[in-house]
């Protein structure tokens, strides 16, 4: 990780530098927390936690990058063209409720689509049942599970412009979740303005026109 800045003293002293480790899916070990913990007090830094990460507040830019460094850890997206850090519910086993296994879906989601180059934000959200614990209407690309397979939801957001998603597709079984995904960012790749969200995107074409192109017609819901 480079942050130029740092060397900059009259910067490095007055610039505190939040870090934020990526966990995924927010799962994290008891050492992994104690090692966060321990990097956190060498530097005299604070946790926050906040949803599913852990951020280390307070500190200057070159103790961020040493601290960085020191975890080993690949950090949080914070630009405003990358996928962001799948959110997920725990899902089976681990929820009575849960009608599908969201961790295993969100980790596999995570490992493949975390950090790559998207015209604006994008954020996913992965829920094991029709409750979205995930908050998944408020996800650019949001999948709650049911007994028959996963639904998936477009467009939503929970920013400055605030909108609930449609639902675009259903049925979708898990192994082919990834590759439907891969589909969409393709479309919003392919149609999006700069830094437009795919809600924003889907506002100006048109639903349909994301479905006609993106969504295979097995999954694709009867009007």
């Amino acid at each position: 990780m480079n942050i130029p800045l740092a060397k900059i003293p009259i910067l490095n002293k007055r610039v505190r530098f939040p870090v934020s480790p990526h966990i995924p899916g927010g799962l994290a070990t008891p050492a992994d927390l104690c090692r966060i913990a321990a990097v956190a007090e060498k530097y005299g830094g604070t946790l926050k936690i906040a949803g599913g990460n852990i951020v280390i507040i307070g500190l200057t830019l070159a103790d961020g990058e040493a601290a960085m460094n020191e975890l080993g850890m690949r950090p949080e997206s914070f630009l405003s063209n990358t996928i962001r850090g799948v959110t997920m519910c725990a899902g089976k086993p681990d929820c009575p409720r849960a009608q599908q296994d969201s961790t295993a879906l969100g980790l596999a989601l995570d490992e493949e689509f975390f950090d790559q180059q998207t015209p604006g934000k994008l954020r996913i959200g992965v829920s094991g049942c029709p409750n979205c614990c995930a908050e998944v209407f408020v996800k650019d690309i949001g999948l709650f599970g049911t007994a028959a397979g996963f639904t998936v939801i477009l467009g939503g957001s929970s920013g400055r412009q605030a909108q609930v998603g449609s639902i675009a597709a259903g049925n979708v079984p898990a192994e082919e979740t990834a590759a439907l995904i891969r589909r969409i960012v393709d479309y919003y790749r392919n149609n999006a303005k700069n830094k437009e969200r795919l809600g924003q995107t889907i506002n100006r074409l048109g639903l349909d026109h994301l479905v006609s192109q993106a969504i295979p017609s097995q999954y694709r819901l009867s009007k």
